[in-house]
């Protein structure tokens, strides 16, 4: 299904583990980028919710495919050294990612913050994009 002149959206709804304090909400496509949503909320283990931010070294990968997509921007989240503090350990964070746009096709991507990552890195794996499943967004 070629949809290169379209914006799709894919809702995913994928909570991160073993962390599940990440949840990736969805993806947007269309030819001049992808977007990436997530939900964030503050870790009890700190006792004002810590801090998040971005690595500029982020980048997606298509399975299947050698591109590196790096990171282009990034709203409401900061990019490595900046960061956020959360005020609280009640407080949520959306976010949104961007990157060059990937192919308007199903395929399986990789979300890669870091190469070698820990648990509060904000990397995922086989996040499989069903364009049955997405939704055409009507722009104005």
């Amino acid at each position: 299904m070629k949809n290169r002149n379209k914006t799709l959206l894919l809702p995913l709804n994928i909570v991160r583990t073993p962390n599940s304090n990440l949840v990736l909400l969805r993806a947007v496509l269309n030819k001049e980028f992808t977007r990436i949503d997530f939900g964030y909320i503050a870790i009890d283990y700190y006792v004002r919710g810590g801090w998040i931010r971005i690595s500029s070294e982020t980048y997606l990968r298509v399975k299947g495919e050698q591109i590196k997509y790096v990171l282009t921007h990034a709203e409401n989240i900061p990019i490595a050294p900046e960061v956020h503090h959360f005020e609280s350990t009640k407080d949520w964070q959306y976010f949104s990612l961007f990157f060059p746009p990937i192919p308007q096709h199903d395929c399986v991507i990789d979300i890669i913050e870091e190469e070698n990552p820990d648990d509060n890195d904000f990397n995922y794996y086989g996040i499989q994009l069903d364009m049955s499943a997405a939704e055409e967004v009507i722009q104005h």
